[in-house]
C-alpha cells in the first residue's frame, strides 16, 4: 500500500498521535474580492495546534497538520484526490441572504485552472443546479454534465444554464460529487465539491463514493479545527470580547435587532459596533464583514450557542452513516 492508499483508507480511524511539524512560514492574509468573497489557498493556511479529541484525529487530519509547508499539504492533497479518481476539488462556505446562496470564502487550490474566476465572474452559483435550497441539507450528490442538463428546475434561464454547462465542460470538468452540510454554530453552510473529466458518473460507485466523503470532510476538520486562515490588513487582534461576539452572532446570520437583543444592548450600541468593526477590517458592507467573520475561529462557544462538544466527529459521523444508507 503507498502512503497515498494508507491516508486516504486511515482517515477515518482514529490515529495515535501526530507528527511533529516543523516551522511554518508565516502566510499572507486574504484580501476581499469585489464579489464579497475571500478566495484562499494552501499558501494562506497557518496549522494551529488543536485540542486533542477522543479517539484521535484521523488519518488525513493528522498528514495535514504534520506537514510544515503548503507544497507539502498540496502534495498530499492531490495526490489523494487523484488516487480516488477525481481530477479537482473546490471547497467553500455560503450563506443563506435573503432566499440566495451568497458564497462567503472559496479554498481555490485543488480547482480547475480558470474555473474559480469564470464561475464566480458569472455568478452561477445563482443558478448551478447542485447548490442546494437554502436551508435543506441532503444526502452527497453523485452527477454528471448530462443530469445537470436534463434534470433541473424549469424556472432557471435557459440560456444562462447553458453557458454555465458549455463553461462546465470547457473547464473539463464532466461529473462528479456535491456535498453541502451545516456549519455549527451558525447559519453557513459548506460546500465541498469533488470533479472529474469523466463524462459518465457510473464510474462514482459505492467505494469511490465513501472515499470521496472520508477525504472531503478529513479537509473540512482540518481547515476548521487545525488551521487558521489569516485575512489581509489589520489582524485580528485588537478586537473587544463584545465585538468578537458580535461577528459571532452576525456569522449566525442575526440581525442587528436580535443582535441587540441576544447581546442585552441597545442597537445604536450594535450599530456603533458594526462601524468599528467594518473599519477594522477594511470593508464596506455587511456581506463583507460577515465574510471576514466567518474566516475567524471563535476560541468560546457562540453567544447563545454554548457547547463544549467538538462537532467534526459527529458531522463526520453522520455522513458516513448517510453514504452507508444510500
Amino acid at each position: 500500500m503507498t502512503r497515498v492508499e494508507e491516508v486516504v483508507s486511515s482517515a477515518g480511524a482514529g490515529a495515535s498521535g501526530m507528527g511533529t511539524a516543523s516551522t511554518h512560514r508565516a502566510a499572507p492574509g486574504v484580501p476581499l474580492s469585489p464579489q464579497g468573497i475571500r478566495f484562499f489557498g494552501e499558501p494562506h493556511v497557518v496549522p494551529v495546534r488543536a485540542r486533542p479529541r477522543q479517539g484521535g484525529s484521523p488519518g488525513l487530519v493528522a498528514a495535514l497538520a504534520a506537514e510544515g509547508t503548503h507544497e507539502g499539504r498540496s502534495t498530499v492533497m492531490q495526490a489523494a484526490i487523484h488516487a480516488i479518481g477525481f481530477d479537482y476539488l473546490g471547497y467553500g462556505t455560503a450563506a443563506n441572504v435573503g432566499g440566495q446562496i451568497q458564497p462567503r470564502t472559496f479554498f481555490d487550490t485543488y480547482t480547475a485552472p480558470g474555473w474559480r474566476d469564470r464561475y464566480f465572474r458569472e455568478r452561477y452559483f445563482e443558478i448551478d443546479p447542485r447548490n442546494p435550497q437554502p436551508g435543506t441539507f441532503g444526502l452527497p450528490m453523485v452527477w454528471d454534465a448530462g443530469d445537470l442538463e436534463h434534470t433541473v428546475s424549469g424556472g432557471l434561464p435557459p440560456l444562462r444554464l447553458r453557458r454555465f454547462l458549455d463553461d462546465l465542460r470547457d473547464a473539463g470538468i464532466r461529473s462528479g460529487v456535491f456535498l453541502n452540510l451545516p456549519m455549527p454554530g451558525t447559519s453557513d453552510i459548506v460546500i465541498i465539491s469533488f470533479m472529474s473529466g469523466i463524462e459518465s458518473r457510473r464510474w462514482i460507485g459505492d467505494t469511490v463514493l465513501g472515499q470521496a466523503l472520508t477525504l472531503g470532510l478529513g479537509l473540512h476538520e482540518f481547515l476548521t479545527c487545525h488551521a487558521e486562515i489569516p485575512t489581509a490588513g489589520r489582524p485580528k487582534e485588537g478586537l473587544s470580547d463584545v465585538q468578537r461576539d458580535i461577528l459571532a452572532c452576525l456569522a449566525q446570520g442575526l440581525s442587528d435587532k436580535q443582535i441587540a437583543r441576544r447581546m442585552e444592548m441597545s442597537i445604536f450600541n450594535v450599530d456603533y459596533h458594526m462601524r468599528r468593526l467594518r473599519s477594522h477590517f477594511g470593508v464596506r458592507n455587511r456581506v463583507q464583514l460577515a465574510a471576514a467573520a466567518t474566516l475567524l475561529r471563535p476560541a468560546a462557544p457562540l453567544p447563545g450557542h454554548p457547547s463544549d462538544e467538538d462537532p467534526a466527529p459527529r458531522i463526520i459521523a453522520d455522513h458516513r452513516a448517510a453514504a452507508l444508507a444510500g
